[in-house]
């Protein structure tokens, strides 16, 4: 390979990288509707072009912005998984490892130094329940909430496939809630820092979830 194919490649590569980099920062910042590829490629020191060369039309854009990111996440919330589950034994997993091998990764690359994550959350967690978007997010998340769901019911055997599937849903929307930075929780507090404050969130939200989660397997063992 010569270098100037080399250099082509590694250009090609940093490009598509800026691409989605500046899609998730306007994403986040306004409606991934109202964004136009020159604005992206204007952010991302590109053109429209390089944009239809690396991605083709805007929606195969948006979907590789969703995917990028939640591949990672996804990838470490089921090695979290594996890992408890061979050190206690499948059948002996408890609820409250398990909300937080679900959440902690999430809120941990929030907290982290690359702003670039913090971009995808609030894109995601604005649009995840868009039904526009919903081929997408269930190829991104599915697999993982599968196996979550499946553990979930593991630890607590009276939930029913339905409970399991809900309960999981009301996590999503603790999550999601937490990580949006929303104006409501300003407005009641009178404090604009509270919305970003993931360790604040991150307290409350895993013994809420975990309570959530067992006061349902508890009713249907009342019920049962």
């Amino acid at each position: 390979m010569s270098a100037s194919t080399k250099r082509a490649g590694s250009y090609n590569v940093a490009t598509r990288g800026k691409l989605l980099d500046s899609a998730e920062e306007l994403f986040a910042a306004r409606s991934h509707e109202a964004v136009t590829l020159k604005e992206i490629a204007a952010l991302a020191e590109a053109n429209v072009g390089q944009i239809v060369y690396h991605f083709g039309q805007k929606d195969a854009l948006i979907k590789e912005v969703i995917l990028r990111r939640a591949g990672l996440i996804s990838a470490e919330r089921l090695q979290l998984l594996d890992a408890y589950e061979r050190l206690v034994g499948q059948e002996n997993v408890a609820l409250e490892p398990l909300v937080r091998a679900f959440i902690d990764p999430y809120l941990a690359k929030l907290k982290g130094e690359e702003a670039g994550w913090r971009n995808w959350a609030l894109f995601i967690g604005r649009n995840v329940w868009d039904k526009t978007l919903s081929e997408t997010i269930a190829e991104a998340f599915n697999p993982a909430a599968s196996r979550y769901i499946e553990a979930f019911r593991r630890a607590l055997p009276s939930l029913t496939r339905v409970d399991g599937a809900r309960a999981f849903q009301l996590l999503l929307a603790g999550i999601y809630g937490s990580t949006t930075n929303d104006s409501r929780i300003n407005s009641l507090l009178g404090d604009e820092g509270l919305s970003r404050d993931y360790d604040g969130y991150q307290e409350v939200l895993i013994p809420f979830v975990v309570g959530g989660i067992q006061a349902i397997g508890d009713m249907r063992e009342r019920a049962s």
